[in-house]
C-alpha cells in the first residue's frame, strides 16, 4: 500500500487524471482504526471486478485479465503462438477462464504483433479501444509510471467488453510523478 510513495497522494491522484481520459479505478486516503486504535492514513482503490466493469461498461459481462508486477516483465501484449498456455504464464484471469477468452486475447496479440502496419489501425479497431490504448500510453509516459506497461509491460489489467473490445486499464500507480525511468530515461 503506497510502497515507493512516501506521499501517500500518487495512486489517488493518477486514477482521478486517468479517470477524465479512461476507465480507472476510483481511489481515496482512508484512515485505519482497528479496535479504537488508529493505524494511520492508507490508500483505497476500488478493485477491478465486476463492479468496476459495470461502472464503466454498464455490464458484468465480458473477460478481464490482471498483469501482474514483475521487474522482467512480459505482457508486451506479444504474440506467444496459437497455445494459450504461453499466455497464462503471464496474464491471470479475473473472469470465467474459457477457451474463447484466451483465443480473443490471442487474436489480439497476434494482429497487433503480425499486421503490417499499414492495414494495423483497420484491423485493431473492432478488437481494441485504440483511442483508449492511446490515452492509456499518454497516462503513462505524461505522469510518469515507473512500474507500468511502458516501463516494465506489467501492473496494468485488460478487460474485454461484451462485445469483444478489449480495453487496457491502468494499475498500481503508486509509482507515478516520479522520475523517469523508462526507456529513453534515467537508468
Amino acid at each position: 500500500n503506497a510502497h515507493e510513495d512516501p506521499t501517500f497522494l500518487r495512486t489517488v491522484l493518477f486514477y482521478d487524471i486517468a479517470r477524465e481520459y479512461i476507465p480507472a479505478s476510483k481511489a481515496n486516503l482512508v484512515r485505519v482504526v482497528i479496535n479504537g486504535e488508529s493505524w494511520g492514513v492508507y490508500v483505497s482503490a476500488q478493485q477491478f471486478n465486476k463492479d468496476f466493469v459495470k461502472d464503466w461498461f454498464g455490464t458484468t459481462k465480458g473477460a478481464r485479465w490482471k498483469v501482474p508486477g514483475s521487474p522482467g516483465g512480459q505482457g508486451s501484449l506479444a504474440y506467444l503462438g496459437d497455445d494459450p498456455a504461453a499466455y497464462k504464464r503471464v496474464y491471470r484471469i479475473k473472469s470465467k477462464d474459457d477457451a474463447k477468452s484466451w483465443a480473443d486475447l490471442i487474436r489480439l496479440c497476434k494482429v497487433l504483433n503480425e499486421t503490417p502496419a499499414d492495414n494495423l489501425e483497420a484491423a485493431l479497431e473492432p478488437l481494441l479501444d485504440i483511442d483508449g490504448a492511446l490515452r492509456f500510453l499518454a497516462l503513462e509516459n505524461v505522469l510518469v509510471n515507473n512500474d507500468g506497461y511502458w516501463v516494465r509491460s506489467s501492473d496494468y489489467d485488460i478487460c474485454q467488453d461484451d462485445n469483444g473490445r478489449f480495453h487496457i486499464i491502468p494499475y498500481d500507480a503508486n509509482e507515478t510523478f516520479s522520475m523517469g525511468g523508462g526507456p529513453g530515461g534515467p537508468g
